[in-house]
């Protein structure tokens, strides 16, 4: 299974890195995750903010960010094509403009978006887009017994 992740995705698991996101995102199940690289840029506006919350000292949330970035298969925003940004960004604009490239990316890869963004969900269920999984989702499916 392959899932684009949410920039708040990446922000629960650098303030509580015991937390179902972090271990979601460490474990050694088969699931891939990618993400645009605009959350890179998400990360880094809002770094003091996840430092004054994390539970990590700042060189621990430094570690921990590498380690979680390793898991992430980050893909350059110039390889959406621009006509599929646009289409996201119609969908997304009266929901959350920022989300446009984690919709862009659904709408050119296929993949469902995991967010925790409750706001993101039901706008886009309110539109038929049933695109996104819930931690709770993808904690279930990953430890689901056989």
């Amino acid at each position: 299974m392959i899932v684009i992740t949410d920039s708040n995705i990446i922000f629960s698991a650098l303030i509580n890195p015991i937390g179902n996101e972090a271990n979601i995102l460490k474990s050694k199940g088969n699931t891939q995750f990618i993400a645009p690289d605009f959350l890179l840029e998400e990360i880094k506006e809002h770094w003091k903010y996840i430092e004054k919350f994390s539970i990590l000292n700042k060189v621990q949330l430094k570690n921990e960010f590498k380690t979680l970035k390793d898991k992430l298969k980050v893909v350059s925003i110039d390889e959406i094509p621009r006509k599929t940004l646009m289409e996201a960004y119609e969908v997304v604009k009266d929901i959350d403009e920022n989300d446009t490239y984690f919709v862009a990316m659904h709408l050119f890869e296929k993949h469902k978006i995991w967010t925790g963004h409750i706001h993101l969900i039901k706008g886009l269920l309110k539109k038929g887009y049933d695109i996104c999984v819930t931690t709770e989702e993808l904690k279930k499916f990953l430890y689901k017994k056989d």
